[in-house]
């Protein structure tokens, strides 16, 4: 039920998908359907808690917490495209544009992803030597990475000509040298 409920919120977004087009896709009765999860907003977020913990599972299996903290973020970058990929009906429920009024479930997922970044980043600026300033500021690096992460995974799905590797690897570049340089006190001013 919940697979077949995942391809309809995805092909449709949350307000266009039907208890009765997931029912008929799904081979039972609509009152089945209701009798499980009590209301199309119950699916819905069966269907979103799943599809995190399938993200977050295959990021865990990815990343080599023993492993410096670029290669760690590599590690997790390459995992997210990879789920992107292979699991783009779930990557679409996960997409906060699709659920409407249900998007606080969203937030919550993109919080957590930022969490882990934003410890990986101050891991890396600590071993940097980087001052407070420094350390401070990875939280709102973090949320823009994985903002930018989303914008780009979401621009590769329409225009495929870019490998997943290309695509990992064209982030990783713009989040860690752009955060390196931050980290060692480099700043770009409208002024030069």
């Amino acid at each position: 039920m919940l697979e077949e409920a995942t391809a309809v919120f995805a092909e449709l977004g949350f307000h266009a998908a039907s208890m009765d087009e997931i029912a008929h896709r799904a081979g039972i009765s609509k009152p089945m359907l209701y009798l499980y999860f009590e209301s199309k907003e119950g699916l819905w977020r069966s269907c979103v808690a799943a599809a995190r913990g399938r993200l977050f599972e295959s990021i865990d299996k990815a990343v080599d917490t023993s492993a410096r903290p670029d290669v760690q973020l590599w590690q997790g970058v390459q995992a997210f495209f990879a789920f992107v990929e292979e699991d783009g009906d779930s990557w679409a429920v996960l997409d906060e544009s699709r659920a409407g009024p249900l998007s606080g479930e969203l937030a919550e997922v993109r919080r957590q992803v930022a969490r882990g970044v934003s410890g990986l980043l101050r891991e890396a600026a600590a071993a940097e030597g980087a001052g407070e300033a420094a350390l401070q500021r990875t939280d709102p690096l973090a949320r823009t990475l994985v903002g930018a992460g989303e914008s780009l995974a979401n621009w590769w799905l329409e225009d495929r000509e870019m490998s997943r590797d290309a695509v990992a690897l064209l982030l990783m570049n713009f989040a860690w040298l752009g955060f390196g340089d931050l980290v060692r006190g480099k700043r770009w001013r409208p002024d030069g």
